[in-house]
């Protein structure tokens, strides 16, 4: 005999699976109308948009530059504190100094979308839409024989020779919302932001999500609402059609959605990943009155649904607090010809550090279990946790840069503004992207290193295992530091099947302007940082100027892109300031290369 799970709701039911069961035997007319109603019912969080194309025409007339700033990062970050006290010197990690090489064997590259393109990108009613933003937030993905690479309101598509095969096309038009900006009030009409891409080698389809706040609503009665936006593609083309669907991420009980704390909330940078059955975000959720932390949540979605155009079955997993290591989940990917986790029934694992302001030295395993279940009529996902105790990480400091040519910053000191060169804000120590490769979890965060106080890079590889419980083991771990006051900062990491891997970041220091670099990384341990892309003046956008509200740091990253390739080659991008036309209000770009591990790494792995 076999349990049904049976709910009083089935909205309910199909959106967070059951807690409990109801003895109805299967076979039973009773059981088969129960099966079929839950079947029937798919959650009502999820909605299909209809169908979407990046294969966008030459973009029309030249728009002029707006003031108006967006920017993504005013929200605290989740599980930290606002403006925490820098941790003591003496207890930051003292790491040896990494040797840097201009060395780039079986390196090459191209550059990818500007802030430039993304202010200029839109056709017909997009034209002239776009704001002024920093940062830009640079994920990657590859397969297929293309690059598909977005900034924070902007997407494009390349093949392997870095030819651009679509224009620079809004996120807002590609996923049919209405334009950031209405250009004749300046007012935002729909705010979006965080892209994150995969292209997942099993079933041949690439993922794009971003979030969504709606406008305030006329009716103060009314309570405004938040998304996750998720395309997926219909065929392995990523210039072809893809598929939209929507994600009621507002969590405030209404709406089919659960009712969580202090909601109704948005869910701030969604973090992605895939496993045989699922298709998987993570989101911290904050309040859209009080903008306080509330949380963070884990959405899984059927992906067989989800290929077929379909509505999917989703299981939505609320996240324990745990000591601060309850936010920033990030799911693990899967690189081609890679092996999911099918233990417990399918096992999607995701990684997650300790965001407290202070010094650390443990990070978070946790285990999706059972996610074949995705395929069934009600979903019922258990979430596991454990620590592992790690080397020690602590917030990072601002990056240094070499002095330049600033035209925006004279121009600002000429209208009566005292604005110093700009620092590059590092981030904090949420994980950044992880890879499920070799039966390893890989990944790596941003820390403060000494001596002198920098930003540094710390790595980690974590063997998890499931046939128990859940346990993880640390089998290696290090990091990359430059030899001066030079910092290092937003790793992304992207390991192929054969356990070979590369870190991609950003570089800057006093005698370097901002810059692309790169490791490469084994279980042996991570390698040289190579200099792939030169910086070629400071960073000289309005973030960080008083003019525009800022402290004298600029955003940066928030985020690096890597992926492997079909051949098992790596595709990364990263930000820094390319030697091309820029616009009026900022000047970053962004650097695509591709490394092929075969060809390089002479030098011996770091120990």
């Amino acid at each position: 005999m076999r349990l049904i799970s049976a709910c009083s709701m089935v909205a309910a039911c199909a959106l967070i699976g059951c807690g409990s069961s109801t003895d109805v035997t299967e076979g039973t007319d009773a059981a088969a109308e129960a099966e079929a109603f839950f079947c029937d019912s798919p959650s009502p969080v999820v909605t299909h948009r209809g169908i979407t194309s990046l294969s966008a025409p030459p973009p029309g007339a030249t728009p002029d530059d707006n003031l108006l700033v967006l920017d993504s990062g005013e929200i605290e970050a989740a599980g930290g504190s606002e403006g925490p006290e820098p941790p003591p010197p003496g207890s930051l990690p003292r790491p040896a100094p990494t040797p840097v090489t201009r060395d780039n064997p079986g390196a090459s590259g191209f550059n990818g979308l500007t802030h430039r393109d993304q202010l200029l990108a839109g056709t017909g009613e997009y034209a002239g839409t776009q704001p002024s933003l920093e940062p830009p937030d640079v994920p990657l993905c590859a397969g297929n024989g293309f690059i598909l690479q977005a900034v924070n309101l902007a997407i494009t598509a390349y093949d392997t020779r870095g030819d651009q095969l679509v224009a620079p096309t809004p996120l807002n038009q590609f996923f049919r919302l209405r334009p950031v900006l209405d250009p004749e009030t300046g007012t935002v009409n729909e705010f979006t932001s965080d892209p994150k891409c995969y292209f997942d080698p099993e079933v041949r389809r690439w993922f794009l999500t971003i979030f969504q706040v709606d406008p305030l609503p006329v009716d103060p009665a009314e309570s405004m609402r938040a998304h996750v936006e998720l395309a997926v593609s219909k065929t392995d083309d990523p210039t072809g059609d893809w598929n939209l669907y929507e994600v009621d991420t507002t969590s405030d009980g209404e709406d089919g959605t659960p009712e969580v704390g202090e909601c109704p909330c948005l869910g701030d940078q969604p973090l992605i990943g895939t496993d045989r059955f699922g298709f998987y975000f993570s989101v911290n959720l904050f309040s859209l009155e009080t903008s306080t932390f509330q949380g963070a949540q884990v959405y899984a979605l059927q992906k067989s649904a989800l290929l077929r155009g379909a509505l999917p079955k989703v299981d939505v997993l609320g996240v324990p607090a745990l000591e601060g290591a309850g936010a920033s989940l990030q799911p693990a990917l899967i690189p081609p010809r890679g092996r999911f986790e099918r233990r417990n029934g399918g096992t999607q694992y995701f990684l997650s550090s300790i965001n407290s302001g202070r010094p650390e030295e443990r990070i978070a395993v946790w285990a999706a279990t059972n996610t074949r279940s995705l395929d069934r009529c009600a979903p019922d996902i258990a979430l596991d946790q454990v620590f592992v105790t790690s080397q020690a990480y602590a917030p990072p400091p601002p990056a240094l840069q070499q002095p330049g040519p600033t035209p925006l910053r004279r121009l600002l000191q000429d209208m009566g503004f005292d604005e110093p060169l700009e620092r590059l804000d590092t981030g904090d120590v949420r994980m950044q992207q992880v890879y499920f490769a070799d039966g390893k979890l890989w990944s790596g965060l941003g820390t403060a290193v000494a001596d002198p106080e920098r930003a540094g890079i710390a790595w980690f590889i974590v063997e998890p295992d499931v046939r128990h419980g859940l346990a993880a083991r640390m089998v290696n771990q290090g990091y990359i530091a430059l030899d001066d006051t030079s910092s290092a900062m937003f790793p992304a990491v992207a390991v192929n099947a054969r356990g070979e891997g590369a870190i991609v970041y950003s570089l800057s220091g006093p005698d370097l302007f901002p810059s692309v670099g790169y490791s490469l990384l084994d279980e042996r341990g991570a390698g040289l940082v190579h200099l792939v892309a030169d910086g070629a003046r400071p960073e000289d956008g309005l973030s960080g100027y008083t003019a525009f509200g800022g402290d004298g740091v600029s955003r940066w990253g928030d985020y690096s892109g890597a992926a492997v390739d079909d051949d098992g080659s790596f595709w990364l991008a990263a930000e820094y300031i390319p030697d091309l036309p820029r616009s009026t209000l900022a000047n970053w770009g962004t650097f695509i290369a591709h490394v092929r591990r075969d060809a390089t790494d002479p030098e011996p792995p770091r120990p």
